[in-house]
């Protein structure tokens, strides 16, 4: 089964797009910043600087900034719709930061957070290597990474949003042909994830 093209726009251009992605993301990406909190908590994480790489309307980066008030959360995207509706939901959070970005090409210097996390978003961009690349130039030599994505195979006969993913094989590819730090992987029948580093405890 060969990988296919986004059923869906790649970066919202529209408000109307950008309704339309949030809706479908809102309780997934609610979920999935519980479970990244608790995760940085066991971790005994409680300040300094979280990227979401690929934030799209922010789910992610409002549950962290809400869990961890003495860090700093940024959000990155490239849609400038999907930015409004996270400052929007984020308005009277106070240490949140979203900017418009591009993941292959971050605008941060070297070693500059703590954690980065980057969900459903390898699969969209270009250059997936450059991405993984930017990851570790922009994280810190003692950081951590999470990132994780939907995974091709034949499940995809039953659920064609899959096909737009990586197989496993391709996703380690990727990696091994990365920069990126000595890395674990796991997977699910619908999902694969790695983490990379380990914050000091």
């Amino acid at each position: 089964m060969e990988k296919v093209p986004l059923s869906y726009p790649k970066i919202p251009q529209t408000p109307e797009e950008a309704k339309v992605y949030a809706k479908s993301a809102a309780k997934r990406g609610e979920r999935t910043g519980k479970s990244l909190a608790q995760s940085l908590k066991q971790k005994k994480f409680e300040t300094g600087r979280i990227l979401d790489a690929g934030c799209g309307s922010g789910e992610i980066v409002i549950e962290l900034a809400l869990a961890f008030s003495k860090a700093e959360v940024y959000g990155l995207d490239l849609s400038e719709p999907l930015l409004q509706l996270a400052r929007k939901a984020a308005d009277d959070i106070c240490n949140v930061v979203f900017q418009k970005g591009d993941v292959q090409a971050m605008p941060f210097e070297d070693n500059f957070f703590d954690v980065v996390i980057s969900m459903n978003t390898l699969h969209v961009v270009d250059d997936p290597v450059a991405m993984i690349n930017e990851i570790e130039r922009v994280l810190k030599p003692e950081g951590v990474l999470g990132l994780g994505d939907i995974k091709r195979s034949w499940m995809g006969y039953f659920i064609p949003r899959l096909k737009a993913g990586y197989t496993t094989e391709e996703a380690k590819h990727i990696l091994n042909q990365s920069y990126l730090r000595k890395w674990e992987f796991t997977e699910t029948l619908f999902w694969f994830s790695l983490k990379a580093g380990d914050l000091p405890v």
